[in-house]
C-alpha cells in the first residue's frame, strides 16, 4: 500500500515568514518615503529668501558675464535641459 500524500498548503493559509518579512520590509521602505516626501513639502521654503534672484541667460557669453561680474561670492550654476 502506498502512503497518503502530505495535504498541500491552501492558498487561504498565513503566507510563509520569509514572504512576510518581506512584505515587513517592503512597509517599512513605503512609510519612510512617505515620511520623507511629506517632510520636503511641509517645511521646505515656499519663496526665495530675499534678493535672491534667478537669471535667464541667453548664451554662454551672458552666463561667463554674470559668473565673473559675481567674482567672490558663492555662485551656483544650475542647467535645464529637455533631454
Amino acid at each position: 500500500m502506498t502512503d497518503p500524500q502530505p495535504p498541500t498548503a491552501s492558498a487561504t493559509g498565513p503566507p510563509p515568514p520569509r514572504r512576510r518579512r518581506t512584505m515587513g520590509f517592503l512597509a517599512v521602505c513605503l512609510l519612510v518615503v512617505l515620511l520623507v516626501a511629506a517632510g520636503l513639502y511641509f517645511f521646505a521654503p515656499r519663496s526665495a529668501p530675499p534678493g535672491v534672484t534667478m537669471a535667464d541667460l541667453h548664451g554662454v557669453p551672458d552666463l561667463r558675464a554674470r559668473f565673473n561680474a559675481d567674482r567672490g561670492q558663492v555662485r551656483l550654476v544650475v542647467i535645464f535641459s529637455p533631454t
